[in-house]
């Protein structure tokens, strides 16, 4: 048995003799793309109730294969539940609706298999993995395939990515495919190909192209929402069916209607990556490029492109690489992968996780993990929608400006405003009681002083904190530039996760979220900087504005 350091990128599991094989893709320290096989684990969950009486409800059920009494806390109290574990996940939903139709409490059902994995070996967005390599034949495109036996700490690493950029040109008349262009980033290199030719061959010749170059990543400007739908349109008419161009020959799959996955690659849309980064004012190719790189795009007219392919092919070859190349620079300049790989580290998840994934994934992986070291029940996500929260939360406090020109202006700026009020007031959803010594601005709402039970989420927020002054104090220390960028990076994406904790809380769809917690995070905010500002004009000084954490005078 050997062992391997491996950055993940991201996972799944396919389903072999009425089991679940669980594999993980990633790019180890010496550069090197693996597949990571894992046999064993299986799906559970937690139900109400002892466990002879959750028996008699699975009865001689073929898709049981265990049961366990434990203990959890509930709500602030301990009470006796069930764990039940089954032979595959798909089958989870079918038993968490049959619980709660005969009116149980279902907990840790809608938990990702791959995360729950994630969560119970502790890993983080780098792990030592050990086990053995086996002949890969043909199974993935990855340079090793590893069947793992146990997963442990390693030093974090950020390994360089292979990135593949492609965009497309098509018929305005009849949508058919014109030239496929395709960039690759393989280190320092910058390979260009572009196919033409018949349409059928020319799509095969794409997925064989991806096959070949076998990329980390595959980017493109607006990908999600036009290249990949009109290539997928344009083999379904030649009866081809999907695109197989995941690493282990799976098809390419659409994500929440909207973005797409591959096993073992990550799709990151440089459209929307730089619309989450630059918030630029129009959202065109040539306008990001712009001004992000500073250059635009050729000078073809799109609306005309079937007179433009007749009157001069290599041109619009020409302009599709540029545009795939633009693309591609576009997502390295703005550090997209880059970020996600910091805000990994921290949040201890695959890569792709990050990229794709929403807030709520990244606090999950913190809290859930914490939650079963303490033995409290992990609840269902919420069902709500996202404007709930409007009508029950207020926002941060704004002192109105008074118009003029005003010279010498000081600010005041609370370090960390929400994560130190939860702290302080040892905020959290273990913490959230009748019988709570620390009272809320919010009326009737009491919190538990740490005497009295000590809230996951301020210890949480609290080791965060610690983390990023740590990372800070390395920065200065820093002898290179490289070393601050990656501290500077690792710092930022604390502060990230530190914030997010707020949101999901704020929000009315988090599983472990109470409209209670969030108002009163921000009720407690409203009333620092309210004090703030009364002694600020006690003292004669003139307050010119604030808003939710800073005050200016």
């Amino acid at each position: 048995m050997v062992s391997w350091d491996v950055r993940l990128l991201n996972g799944n599991y396919v389903i072999e003799n009425n089991a679940p094989v669980i594999y993980l893709f990633g790019v180890t320290r010496e550069g090197k793309t693996i597949t990571i096989q894992y046999e064993g684990f299986k799906p559970y969950f937690f139900v109400s109730g002892n466990e002879n009486r959750i028996k008699s409800e699975l009865g001689r059920d073929v898709n049981l294969l265990k049961t366990e009494q434990v203990e959890l806390v509930v709500d602030g109290k301990k009470e006796v539940c069930t764990r039940v574990t089954i032979k595959i996940p798909p089958d989870v939903p079918k038993y968490r609706e049959t619980f709660q139709r005969k009116g149980y409490r279902v907990f840790a059902s809608d938990i990702p298999f791959i995360q729950r994995f994630v969560y119970d070996m502790d890993m983080g967005s780098c792990a030592k993995v050990f086990g053995d390599e086996l002949p890969n034949d043909g199974i993935t495109t990855t340079d090793l395939f590893v069947k793992a036996s146990e997963f442990k700490d390693c030093e974090v690493f950020n390994p360089r990515l292979k990135i593949l950029s492609f965009d497309i040109e098509n018929s305005i008349k009849d949508s058919s495919l014109l030239v496929i262009g395709c960039v690759v980033r393989d280190g320092k290199e910058l390979r260009k190909e572009a196919l033409t030719g018949d349409e059928k061959k020319m799509i095969a010749d794409f997925v064989e192209l991806i096959r070949r170059e076998d990329p980390d990543v595959i980017t493109g400007y607006n990908i999600d929402g036009y290249d990949f739908p009109v290539i997928l349109k344009r083999a379904e008419l030649h009866g081809m069916g999907s695109l197989n161009i995941g690493r282990d020959s799976s098809r390419l799959r659409s994500k929440n209607e909207r973005f797409w996955t591959a096993h073992g690659r990550m799709i990151a849309d440089a459209w929307w990556n730089a619309k989450m980064e630059v918030r630029p004012k129009q959202e065109t190719l040539d306008h990001v490029s712009k001004l992000v790189l500073g250059e635009g795009k050729g000078d073809i007219d799109p609306t005309k492109m079937d007179e433009e392919w007749a009157s001069n092919r290599k041109k619009v070859i020409d302009y599709c690489l540029k545009d795939a190349e633009l693309a591609l620079r576009i997502l390295e300049k703005i550090g997209s992968l880059q970020k996600a790989m910091d805000v990994a580290t921290v949040s201890k998840l695959p890569v792709d996780y990050v990229l794709n994934g929403r807030t709520s994934t990244l606090i999950d992986s913190i809290l859930i993990r914490e939650a079963d070291k303490n033995s409290i029940a992990v609840p269902q996500t919420h069902r709500g929608r996202r404007g709930d929260r409007a009508d029950v939360i207020e926002g941060g406090y704004v002192h109105s400006i008074q118009p003029g020109l005003y010279n010498w202006i000081c600010v005041l700026d609370f370090k960390a405003m929400y994560p130190s009020i939860i702290i302080s007031n040892n905020i959290c959803f273990t913490t959230l009681s009748p019988e709570g010594e620390t009272e809320s601005p919010i009326k009737g709402v009491r919190f538990m002083s740490r005497d009295q039970r000590e809230g996951i989420l301020p210890k949480i927020l609290e080791s965060l904190l610690k983390d990023r002054d740590n990372i800070r104090a390395k920065m200065a220390e820093a002898k290179n530039d490289d070393d601050k960028r990656y501290y500077y990076g690792l710092q930022s994406a604390v502060k990230v996760l530190m914030n997010a904790f707020y949101g999901v809380f704020a929000s009315s769809f988090y599983r472990f979220t109470d409209p209670k917690i969030g108002a009163s995070i921000t009720a407690f905010a409203r009333e620092n900087i309210k004090n703030i500002i009364e002694v600020l004009k006690s003292e004669n000084v003139v307050v010119v504005y604030g808003d939710t954490d800073s005050v200016f005078f």
